[in-house]
């Protein structure tokens, strides 16, 4: 069974008989679509977004607001899944988030991949909670899931942690007086004064 059938049957034990307002097959692949299309080079790693952005229709947010915390769940799975396959790295765990388009109709949706900083991540996933915490009436903290630590690699397999990586994204690194500037791999570039 591949990561797309196992996403469907976990996606629809959510549901369990009600219908879903939209296949979330194809949300799933679109989201793996915004992965490929967004990943970046960044110091010799394959840098997969770990921000995922789903678009709705204010219709199907009142279906779906209980059920944002699996669905991200589970679309964050199989983001992960599929980078895993590829040999991406995320700065974090990736982000799914579930915001309302009052330009579409119920039914359609759109998925937009991005790709963020260690310290945004972080923070959007605290303020994630607090929305999500906020809507179900619960409002307990929690800290901002941590990239889980890489094991080594068997013999033969092309190494996947990068410390020069993983010196970029820390927040520290650009805290730390008397540290030279972290230059941030996200950052627009400057424009030109005519």
């Amino acid at each position: 069974m591949n990561f797309l059938n196992i996403f469907e049957d976990r996606v629809a034990g959510i549901f369990g008989a009600a219908q879903a307002p939209f296949s979330f097959k194809k949300l799933a692949k679109q989201a793996a679509r915004e992965m490929e299309d967004q990943t970046l080079v960044i110091n010799g790693v394959n840098t997969a977004p770990a921000l995922y952005t789903v678009l709705i229709a204010a219709d199907d947010d009142q279906l779906l607001a209980p059920y944002y915390s699996q669905l991200a769940s589970e679309v964050t799975e199989f983001v992960r899944a599929q980078a895993e396959k590829k040999r991406y790295r995320f700065v974090g765990t990736p982000l799914v988030r579930f915001m309302i388009d009052p330009s579409l109709k119920p039914g359609k949706f759109s998925v937009f991949a991005e790709n963020v900083d260690a310290p945004t991540l972080a923070r959007l996933y605290e303020e994630e909670r607090a929305y999500l915490k906020g809507a179900s009436g619960k409002a307990t903290p929690t800290p901002a899931p941590m990239p889980a630590s890489v094991p080594s690699p068997a013999a033969g397999a092309v190494p996947v942690a990068n410390p020069e990586l993983d010196a970029a994204f820390s927040p520290a690194s650009a805290q730390v007086a008397g540290a030279a500037e972290v230059a941030d791999p996200f950052a627009p570039a400057p424009t030109p004064i005519p």
